[in-house]
């Protein structure tokens, strides 16, 4: 992979990341208010049940980017040797 391809896909990931974030955050204050009483709670607990699948979808993104672009490095490398 070039290295403006992976810098491409890592801003992509990025963005998407902090696009679910602020998705999560929007759906946390919706349910939170539907429940005055326990407003601090249900928030908690729905931000982080959604915050904590979309940061482990992050690791996941971001070592399968590193992964792919250190095999095609690799690659790159022993045809520039050969």
């Amino acid at each position: 992979m070039s290295e403006y391809k992976f810098f491409l896909y890592h801003k992509l990931l990025v963005v998407g990341l902090n696009g679910l974030m602020v998705a999560a955050l929007f759906v946390a204050m919706y349910r939170a208010s539907l429940y005055p009483d326990d407003f601090t709670p249900t928030f908690l607990k729905t931000l982080f049940s959604l915050l904590i699948p979309t940061m482990l979808l992050g690791l996941i993104g971001k070592l399968y980017l590193r992964n792919r672009s250190n095999t095609a490095n690799t690659s790159n490398a022993s045809n520039v040797l050969t």
